[in-house]
């Protein structure tokens, strides 16, 4: 008998079914696989797609349903300030004028650090300084809560008058290295300080001999990695830019040991910031021997690598990134970017920060001009600089260009502090833009689309999200098991289909 064919009651052959559009045997086992796999999808869906999406439904500011490839239409929200839409990685919500700021001097060449809870303005140029000897060693202080920072206030001021110094927070301790003295064009000295642990407020300074640096200077880039800190460049007492790069390991009792030599700099550098992002060190901004540079370095750190195992991915040779058997922690290359991958413009007195391993600038001199210009980038692991992204509506105001101000990031705003403005006045009042553009609030893909949500905040939107996927899981169950018993039941089923549409079975005699 042709096996495409089966047997009536009768004893007549009659073609088998077919399904899927007559290419399968609607009794075999390739039409099986695929019923099987369909209703994989479906339970996969019902008890998991749809209480995920119940619960971002709740908590979240927009949900997005199906897969949203390609949108067509994208509508942000109005507290993007009228950023692209999607705003692009990086971008900051348009400035605004903040808090009034209450810093030392005239709020120039100081050092901004945050410590704890707390954010601290050390040091600076006197107002109205004729020579770089005119410096002061106050200081102000300002409390970070959970609405941004508060008012300035004075702190404890430092030992000796300082500007230039470079500051960081590492181990639970803040550290002042080398600066500009009332005597001196660069200092060794290294102060220290532990916040108290009361107030939690730094209430007094001691000057580390231990950590004095191997010459003095100022002006230099400071960095903390995960097992100490990195002095990079900074000018000498002769106030000629240098290419020395330092480093203080952590010790097994908490302190800091003696200043190490490092690979040094491809060219000196002065005034610029560091930051770590991934296993590199990036030096950008400030200026070199010739003046204000565009140009980016990248220190790359040696770490451990991973060891060879039999099931595993080998181990890279020592030889294939350029590490070879330097030691763990240190620098064994640097590399300078060209051509576009260098800062748009060379800037002098800009505002130089990091967050997220995203590199900004802001402000400063671009050819004697003040700027109100913003670009940043985010380095990548393998090419390190790639290009560098800029918006207009994350520039300054126009007439609240800063130049010598410094930035800080607390909680989500960025923050410019200091400096002074296009006429050469001291900026009473802080910047303040948000770091976090919000994502649209409704796209149309080819295949989905995303819708506003709830967005119910805190603990209690989290909690109502929780019920909302717990009662969609709940219904989507009950729903997938009375479809199985009817499709268990077929017949049945289907006969009290018909009664509840008011027809009944035919009579047979």
């Amino acid at each position: 008998m042709d096996p495409r064919t089966t047997t009536t009651e009768g004893g007549t052959a009659a073609p088998a079914r077919r399904a899927l559009f007559g290419l399968l045997d609607a009794a075999g086992w390739g039409w099986a696989f695929v019923r099987a796999v369909i209703w994989t999808l479906v339970i996969i869906f019902m008890l998991g797609y749809i209480p995920d999406r119940a619960y971002y439904l709740v908590a979240s500011s927009s949900v997005e349903l199906g897969l949203d490839l390609a949108p067509i239409v994208n509508i942000c929200p109005a507290e993007n300030g009228g950023l692209p839409c999607p705003a692009p990685v990086g971008a900051l919500i348009p400035w605004k004028s903040g808090a009034a700021t209450s810093l030392p001097g005239a709020g120039v060449g100081g050092t901004l650090l945050q410590a704890g809870s707390h954010l601290y303005y050390f040091g600076g140029e006197l107002k109205g300084a004729v020579d770089q000897f005119a410096v002061t060693g106050d200081a102000a202080v300002a409390e970070i809560g959970p609405d941004g920072l508060g008012a300035w206030a004075p702190g404890v001021a430092l030992p000796e008058a300082r500007s230039g110094a470079a500051g960081a927070y590492f181990a639970g301790k803040a550290f002042l290295v080398g600066g500009t003295s009332t005597t001196q064009a660069a200092t060794s000295t290294v102060f220290v300080a532990t916040p108290d642990a009361t107030t939690k407020r730094i209430q007094s300074w001691s000057a580390a001999e231990s950590l004095a640096l191997p010459a003095p200077r100022t002006g230099a880039s400071i960095a903390v990695v995960s097992d100490g800190l990195i002095v990079a460049g900074g000018s000498d007492e002769y106030n000629t830019p240098q290419a020395t790069v330092w480093k203080a390991t952590l010790q097994p009792d908490g302190s800091l040991g003696a200043w190490k030599e490092l690979t040094m700099l491809p060219s000196p550098r002065v005034g610029a910031a560091a930051a770590i992002v991934g296993d590199s060190l990036y030096l950008w901004g400030g200026h070199d021997v010739a003046g204000p540079t565009a140009v980016v370095l990248r220190g790359e750190i040696a770490v451990a690598k991973s060891p060879v195992s039999e099931h595993g991915v080998p181990a890279p040779k020592p030889t294939d990134n350029g590490q070879g058997d330097a030691p763990i922690g240190s620098i064994y290359r640097w590399t300078a970017t060209e051509g576009s991958t260098n800062l748009p413009q060379a800037a002098d007195g800009a505002a130089l920060w990091s967050s997220n391993g995203t590199l900004y600038v802001a402000g400063g001199t671009i050819d004697g001009v003040p700027s109100h210009t913003i670009s940043w980038t985010a380095p990548t692991a393998t090419n390190g600089i790639g290009e560098w992204l800029h918006v207009d509506q994350s520039d300054l105001p126009e007439g609240s260009e800063r130049i010598g101000a410094q930035a800080a990031v607390v909680g989500v705003q960025a923050l410019l502090i200091g400096g002074v403005d296009a006429h050469g006045d001291a900026a009473t009042t802080t910047l303040a833009a948000g770091t976090s553009p919000k994502s649209p609030v409704f796209r149309l893909g080819l295949v989905g689309l995303t819708i506003p949500a709830l967005a119910i905040p805190g603990e209690v939107g989290q909690q109502l999200g929780y019920l909302s996927a717990a009662g969609a899981w709940t219904l989507n169950f009950v729903i997938l098991l009375a479809a199985s018993v009817a499709y268990a039941q077929r017949e049945r089923f289907a006969a009290w289909l018909r009664r509840l549409r008011g027809r009944t079975e035919p009579h047979t005699s």
